[in-house]
């Protein structure tokens, strides 16, 4: 019985907990611009590989050398995976007239570097001539790097009575880290444009006789290894794009009885109803309410697309009341204010589809 008690006790804390909270979540879609800024002079593309591959790699054993060879060949091949993905995905891109991968430049590409000397730039400018682009996009870097662990493990096996007996193998893992490296340079304005480094790590494991037998026992790995460095390119060219956020707005609920009717119906999508609810609260005597209404009516107005209403009435509700979360709210406004020219001109110049 006291057990049954304290049970009931803590669910009616947690009820009186939940039934006290004064505030919601609105979820607002935003569009946040490209941290890439182009000049719209820019409309054909070179995209050309300058990533070097440096890898003198000693082995001992078998199975160190076939890792080894693999590491190799995703190099190469790995390399071309992400020239690949940064095509396909630049492609579709409506600013770009032309996009062309830079092939037989007859070693003409070297690393350009962050901060290009006037030899270079010169250098850069010829390319682009030379092949009718007006900006380069590089692949300056594309390391590969894998590391293999062993353990024992037990594995089926058919004996030559073909029945099936638990054998003494070997388990192998091994961890591989893609790291690529993309820059982009605008010849004209002589500036770098871009310069960012994505990592990814794939995992593959399997069973064998021996380490090696285990080794080759992986499925797909070199699949999965290209595919993965194909996509490191497409998400670098989707960089170039705005890109669709959603924000969680708090709003209040509680104070006077028009808060929690507001609430009703914004969970109804009553949003109109909601919002002349709040404006009785306004000339509220209390300044927590009138603040908090005030703060409500600057969330519907961020949630509606009008950002210069909703730093009005943010400003109003922390004259009103000065709460520190007002504060931040009025920060992430300015922000968002900050953006919103380089958004427009991003919008009207990019193939981005709200």
């Amino acid at each position: 019985m006291k057990h049954f008690f304290q049970v009931l006790g803590f669910c009616s804390v947690l009820v009186a907990l939940t039934s006290c909270t004064s505030t919601k979540e609105l979820t607002i879609s935003t569009i946040e611009p490209s941290p890439v800024d182009f000049s719209s002079q820019i409309r054909k593309i070179g995209i050309v590989n300058s990533s070097q591959s440096s890898f003198v790699k000693s082995y001992s054993t078998r199975l160190e050398q076939l890792i080894v060879m693999e590491e190799r060949w995703l190099a190469e091949k790995g390399t071309e995976a992400a020239l690949t993905g940064l095509f396909d995905e630049l492609a579709q891109d409506k600013r770009f007239d032309t996009v062309r991968i830079l092939e037989n430049l007859d070693g003409e590409v070297t690393d350009f570097g962050t901060r290009p000397s006037n030899a270079t730039w010169d250098k850069i400018a010829e390319i682009c001539q030379t092949n009718g682009v007006d900006a380069i996009f590089s692949l300056a870097s594309h390391d590969t790097e894998t590391q293999f662990s062993l353990k024992k493990t037990k594995i089926d096996q058919l004996d030559m009575m073909r029945d099936r007996t638990r054998v003494s193998a070997q388990e192998i893992t091994l961890e591989t880290l893609i790291e690529n490296g993309w820059r982009v340079y605008d010849p004209k304005q002589r500036i770098l444009v871009d310069e960012f480094t994505s990592n990814e790590q794939i995992t593959a494991s399997a069973k064998g006789i021996s380490p090696v037998d285990a080794l080759q026992a992986i499925d797909k790995r070199r699949e999965t290894l290209l595919e993965q460095s194909k996509s490191a390119g497409s998400s670098y060219a989707q960089r170039m794009q705005p890109k669709k956020l959603d924000v969680q707005r708090h709003y209040y609920v509680i104070g006077t009885r028009n808060f929690e009717l507001a609430d009703d119906k914004i969970q109804e999508g009553a949003y109109h109803e909601a919002i002349k609810l709040w404006e009785e609260e306004i000339a509220n005597p209390k300044a927590k309410i009138s603040g908090r209404a005030c703060y409500n009516l600057a969330v519907i107005n961020e949630f509606n697309g009008n950002l210069n209403a909703a730093m009005n009435w943010a400003n109003k509700s922390y004259d009103l009341h000065k709460e520190d979360a007002t504060l931040d709210y009025i920060t992430a406004l300015e922000r968002r204010q900050a953006q919103s020219d380089v958004l427009k001109v991003q919008l009207a110049n990019t193939s981005f589809e709200d």
